[in-house]
């Protein structure tokens, strides 16, 4: 019996997540406004940063998704710094991108 629940959770969260990714566009251009927090650990994103990765909290795995597109685009970011900007910018919900896995 454990091991069909075990199943069923795995199936639903699948489901999810392949919804969730249907859903993302990638348009990693609206991350424009966060490129200098990308690039540093220490920098205070801008309101305008902020705004964007707020828009991105009904569907953090597209945040992800997101992030991974640019640099596919050949975009230089730095992962950890680019999945610290939620924190930075005092939003909260978001697991890093890194810890999803």
């Amino acid at each position: 019996m454990a091991v069909k629940i075990a199943m069923l959770v795995l199936v639903s969260y699948m489901l999810v997540s392949m919804a969730a990714a249907a859903t993302c566009s990638n348009n990693y251009s609206a991350l424009l406004p966060c490129a200098a927090a990308t690039r540093s650990a220490t920098a205070t994103p801008s309101a305008a940063c902020c705004k964007v990765v707020e828009g991105f909290k009904s569907n953090p795995a597209c945040l992800c998704s997101t992030i991974a597109a640019a640099r596919a685009a050949g975009y230089s970011i730095n992962e950890h710094n680019a999945e610290s900007i939620p924190t930075r910018c005092k939003l909260h919900g978001y697991t890093p991108c890194s810890k999803k896995n």
